[in-house]
């Protein structure tokens, strides 16, 4: 009887080890799929203004009138002889 209880005691034992390597490699696996899904989604964020940019290069090398607004707004270039009049609100 004693061997018995033993041996269940030892199965009972081995059960609940697997169990817990089990259940921590499942919590291990949520873990990096859920940094997957954050690595995807800022990917296709990046991509996406990576497509705005180039769309903006090309409207820079085509079109002239948003170049210069590009340069007097982003740059605060200036045309030669030009004056800005800055005023307090």
């Amino acid at each position: 009887m004693e061997k018995l209880a033993f041996r269940v005691i030892i199965v009972l034992a081995a059960v609940s080890f697997v169990v817990y390597l089990f259940a921590r490699e499942v919590s291990h696996v949520y873990a990096l799929h859920q940094e997957n899904e954050r690595v995807k989604m800022q990917g296709e964020d990046l991509e996406q203004a990576n497509a705005e940019l180039r769309k903006k290069i090309d409207l820079i090398k085509t079109d002239n009138a948003y170049m210069e607004k590009i340069i007097r707004d982003e740059l605060g270039m200036i045309k030669t002889g030009e004056k800005i009049y800055r005023f307090k609100e």
